[in-house]
């Protein structure tokens, strides 16, 4: 075997050395992430295995990133988990229910609902964040209560909205109480809506706390309601981005998008513009629209995007929010299935 010439050397040496330089950066990038996001793990070998897959996705984040495409991704809270173990610990739409059979299909009607606006006097933008329908961003942990942190926020924003008082309100009383639904195994926003109006209303965050975890119900709580509905309506038609605008123009509007890209894990801002399909498995709620001129992610959407508040904490996305592109060409149940099927309470 031919040994490398002497001039090559240093070369070689110098190229080993930025290898293990780079190692050192990656290792000290980790520790400092851990830190920001209070992570501990449960041994060494834990840690080194967390460790190989946030190296794997921080190098495909820089990838992406180097690249125009509109929005930016970040090594936010769930780089170390690998997009499996995401999508399992992270959505819970309906993962683990039967289907109903009365969910919206495309519809080809178009009508505005009562307290819905009409086309012509559609407001070009919308925020209900600054119109103080809408408490900070929560965090469901791991756990598939996606369903009623969506619920809990649309009836929170229509509180506000007829009421003009803006209180938390408790998710735990669902995950526990709503035996439709399978708690952290995942629901429907629509059920959430059901158990409301049976029950006469939702207790306080404050009165039935928020544990990350299926609980017995706490029957006696129930009877401290402080706010109620009279009931619920799916956007029709669904599938008709026009018809959710016209809904999330007059309050906060639950919807189920797929959430389960690896670009949707780590986004970290900006208009989010796929990839993803309609196989929803994730809810949200929109809390308005907009649009950004200099902006355009392709597709036929230009600038414009939908306001959507997740339940994944502040840490993700824009202060917990993500911007998603609006208006998108030939997909008629809008990006990632937003369109689909849209639902808000009634009061």
């Amino acid at each position: 075997m031919a040994r490398p010439s002497l001039h090559l050397l240093p070369l070689i040496l110098f190229s080993i050395g930025a290898i293990f330089a780079h190692a050192d950066l990656m290792l000290d990038r980790f520790d400092q992430w851990m830190i920001r996001h209070g992570r501990a793990y449960t041994d060494a070998g834990e840690k080194q295995r967390r460790f190989e897959v946030y190296r794997r996705n921080v190098e495909l984040v820089e990838k992406f990133n180097s690249m125009s495409n509109g929005y930016k991704l970040a090594d936010n809270k769930f780089a170390d988990m690998t997009n499996e173990e995401f999508r399992a610990k992270m959505l819970g739409f309906r993962p683990h229910v039967a289907v109903p059979q009365t969910l919206n299909t495309c519809a080809s009607v178009d009508i505005a609902m009562p307290g819905e606006f009409n086309d012509d006097i559609l407001p070009k933008s919308v925020d209900w964040r600054t119109k103080g329908a809408v408490v900070p961003v929560k965090n469901q942990g791991n756990c598939g209560a996606c369903w009623a942190f969506s619920a809990v926020a649309a009836i929170e924003g229509i509180n506000q909205i007829k009421n003009g008082e803006l209180v938390s309100l408790s998710e735990q009383e669902l995950v526990d109480c709503d035996a439709v639904a399978v708690g952290c195994g995942g629901g429907y926003m629509s059920w959430a809506f059901e158990f409301v109006i049976a029950n006469h209303g939702l207790a306080t965050e404050s009165s039935y706390p928020y544990l990350a975890a299926d609980g017995a119900c706490q029957a006696a709580r129930l009877s401290d309601s402080a706010v109620s509905i009279a009931g619920y309506r799916n956007v029709t038609p669904p599938c008709s981005e026009a018809a959710l605008a016209r809904a999330a123009a007059a309050q906060p509007v639950s919807v189920a998008i797929d959430a389960g890209s690896f670009m949707f894990q780590l986004y970290g801002g900006g208009v989010y513009t796929g990839p993803c399909s309609d196989d929803v498995n994730h809810g949200v709620v929109v809390v308005g629209y907009g649009e950004d001129e200099a902006v355009d992610g392709g597709g036929g959407g230009g600038g414009k995007y939908w306001i959507v508040r997740n339940s994944w904490g502040e840490e993700w996305g824009e202060e917990g929010y993500v911007r998603m592109q609006r208006d998108v060409a030939g997909v008629a149940s809008g990006l990632c299935g937003i369109a689909l099927l849209p639902s808000y309470p009634v009061m």
